[in-house]
């Protein structure tokens, strides 16, 4: 199930698919800090709409660690590994507070 909010730093962002956001602002995905929304494009695949909306994650969290002023390759390259790696590995043992 694709999320409607997520948390980041504290903040809850609204998360919306939006139709031809390329062809409006010539992006796949769009975070607008000062709303906290994160927007992504309706013509992406599965897969790419979940990798776009890791990449505006990733801007997310360097904003809220203190980058305001940080590179697109650098959220670019975050949110890809950051991507395969909440895809490829099982993290329920952190909400359910496993130790071992």
């Amino acid at each position: 199930m694709f999320p409607r909010t997520i948390k980041i730093g504290g903040l809850l962002y609204g998360v919306e698919i939006t139709k031809d956001l390329q062809g409006k602002e010539g992006n796949w995905g769009h975070i607008a800090y000062k709303e906290t929304k994160i927007r992504i494009d309706d013509n992406l695949n599965p897969q790419l709409t979940n990798q776009t909306l890791i990449h505006e994650m990733t801007h997310g969290i360097l904003m809220e660690a203190g980058y305001s002023e940080h590179e697109e390759e650098m959220a670019d390259r975050i949110g890809k590994v950051l991507y395969q790696v909440l895809k490829d590995n099982d993290f329920i043992f952190i909400q359910e507070g496993a130790t071992e």
